[in-house]
């Protein structure tokens, strides 16, 4: 009796076993078996490409396949992240975008090529991008107060550049000039490379960049930083005051951040396995210290964290694209 009991159980086992693979497709049990895609939607020498740089061995280590990072540029990131979003939900192309492929565009193009909700399956938040406020050393002006009451006496004589209408660049400086009431020609590029090249030859006056990049000519002499963006002052930087006190515009904000996403229909448990993989990575203190140093802050978190992030950050950037009329056919 107990014989025929026992092996009627292990029927049962058997047959749960069964069930329980049967809802795992071999391609999410094998992953991954080839080289993954990692794109870039923005030129090198830019805060994303950075942070990709940094943390590609890393990860090629960690999934056990080699990890390729491939700069797709064009149109603030979109050209990039529209491939992602037509590629094979396999887990083997993925995006590291940032605050404008995710969700600044959504407010400021007209028609995008891509939905970010729809069209991408969020894997993780991966840091948090430092943002200063700098000009090139022939602008009259010594601190944030001072460059707001020159663009005031001297209304469209200042120019700015960003990497692209939409950036997170082009955002902060129409923000700062909504707050301030002065007017800054916008100066639009295809990279922060090409940009900083003019900034640095005067042919643009200022710029609101992330902090690694800027404050690397800051310290050779060739810029001249005016504030920090952030809530406060930063632990690198704290003689540099916030460009809120600085000009006096009390809640004047700007934090951009990057992202980690994969095409919508992804296998949850490729994203799971990515997402632990990243989490795990820019939790050893090494790979910390090399992110810190670049001047962005590593965060973490679950896929589902990151797209109610995502939705959030898609309602308060496109409240602020309405607020001041910027928009791009």
């Amino acid at each position: 009796m107990w014989t025929h009991r026992s092996r009627i159980a292990r029927l049962v086992l058997a047959g749960c076993a069964a069930a329980a693979c049967a809802t795992l497709s071999p391609a999410s049990a094998a992953y991954p078996e080839k080289p993954i895609r990692l794109v870039v939607p923005f030129p090198p020498g830019g805060a994303v490409d950075g942070y990709a740089r940094i943390v590609q061995p890393a990860l090629s280590r960690e999934l056990g396949q080699t990890v390729v990072v491939e700069n797709r540029t064009g149109a603030s990131g979109m050209i990039g992240s529209e491939a992602v979003a037509r590629a094979p939900a396999d887990g083997y192309t993925l995006l590291l975008g940032n605050i404008a492929t995710f969700a600044i565009n959504v407010g400021i193009y007209k028609k995008m090529p891509y939905d970010p909700i729809r069209d991408l399956a969020p894997i993780a938040k991966t840091v948090a991008v430092n943002y200063v406020l700098v000009v090139n050393p022939k602008v009259p002006a010594r601190n944030a107060a001072e460059l707001v009451a020159y663009a005031k006496a001297h209304p469209g004589k200042l120019t700015y550049g960003s990497s692209g209408s939409g950036s997170a660049q082009h955002m902060a400086a129409e923000l700062f000039k909504a707050r301030t009431g002065t007017q800054i020609l916008h100066i639009p590029y295809k990279g922060t490379g090409e940009l900083i090249a003019d900034l640095l030859a005067g042919h643009v006056d200022m710029i609101f960049a992330d902090q690694g990049t800027m404050m690397q000519q800051v310290s050779a002499g060739k810029l001249r930083v005016l504030g920090v963006c952030g809530p406060q002052r930063s632990a690198d930087y704290p003689d540099i005051p916030t460009v809120a006190e600085a000009a006096g515009i009390p809640g004047f904000e700007v934090v951009a951040w990057q992202g980690l996403a994969a095409p919508a229909g992804t296998s949850a448990d490729v994203v799971r396995r990515i997402n632990a993989a990243i989490n795990k990575i820019q939790a050893d203190p090494a790979i910390r210290r090399q992110i810190n140093q670049a001047g962005l802050t590593p965060d973490s978190g679950t896929p589902e964290e990151f797209r109610r992030y995502v939705e959030a950050e898609i309602g308060k950037w496109s409240k602020l694209a309405r607020d001041v009329g910027a928009t791009v056919d």
